[in-house]
C-alpha cells in the first residue's frame, strides 16, 4: 500500500511540528514581496551599472527588512501577542529564506535579460567606477554586487528583525507556552 506523497508531506511538517507553527501562505507573500521590493531596486543598479550607485542595493534591502518587519508583528498580532518567541523567530526566518531565494532567482533573470553575453566570457554591460579590488568576473563585479546584497545583506536584515521582534513584541515576557517549538522532537528530553 503506498502513501501518497502530499500526505508525506503533511506528516512530515505538520504532525512533527516542524512547520507547525509557520503559516505557509503569508510566508510565501510576504517573502515575495519582500523580493519584489529587493529586486526592484536591483533592476536600477543592474540598468546604471555603476559603481557608485552601489547604495541603491542597500535602499532594496533596508525595503526587505520593513517587509519582514511588518510580517513578523502581523504573525504576533494573528497569535494574540502572546504567541511563544521561538515559533515567532522560526516563522520570520522561514519568510526570510523565501524571501532571499526569490530575490536570487529573479536577480538572475534580470542579469541574464538586461546583461546581453552574460553566459560568455564578455558580457556587453559590465560595472563601470569600481575600485581595484573589486571581484572581478564577466560583468566586472556587476552579478556578484548584485548576489552578495541578495544572499549575504537580505539574509542578515531579515535575520535581525527575526530575532530582535519577537523579543520586542512579546506582550508577556516572563514565560512561554508550553507548546513544543518548531524544531522539537517529541519523546526527546
Amino acid at each position: 500500500m503506498s502513501v501518497p506523497k502530499a500526505h508525506l508531506w503533511h506528516r512530515f511538517f505538520n504532525e512533527s511540528g516542524m512547520l507547525k507553527k509557520v503559516n505557509l501562505v503569508s510566508s510565501l507573500r510576504a517573502g515575495a514581496l519582500a523580493a519584489l521590493l529587493f529586486c526592484v531596486t536591483a533592476f536600477i543598479y543592474i540598468q546604471s551599472a555603476d559603481y557608485t550607485l552601489s547604495w541603491i542595493l542597500y535602499v532594496g534591502s533596508f525595503l526587505f527588512l520593513i517587509v519582514i518587519w511588518v510580517h513578523t508583528m502581523q504573525e504576533n498580532r494573528k497569535r494574540k501577542e502572546n504567541e511563544s518567541t521561538v515559533s515567532l523567530v522560526f516563522a520570520s526566518h522561514v519568510t526570510t529564506i523565501i524571501g532571499v531565494f526569490i530575490s536570487c532567482a529573479i536577480c538572475f533573470i534580470l542579469l541574464a535579460v538586461m546583461i546581453p553575453g552574460y553566459f560568455s566570457s564578455d558580457a556587453d554591460k559590465v560595472l563601470t567606477s569600481e575600485p581595484g579590488n573589486t571581484i572581478i568576473d564577466r560583468t566586472e563585479g556587476l552579478s556578484s554586487h548584485v548576489f552578495i546584497a541578495a544572499t549575504l545583506v537580505n539574509f542578515s536584515v531579515g535575520s535581525f528583525a527575526g530575532i530582535i521582534l519577537p523579543f520586542y513584541a512579546k506582550r508577556n515576557q516572563t514565560r512561554d507556552s508550553r507548546e513544543p517549538t518548531p524544531l522539537h522532537q517529541h519523546g526527546v528530553k
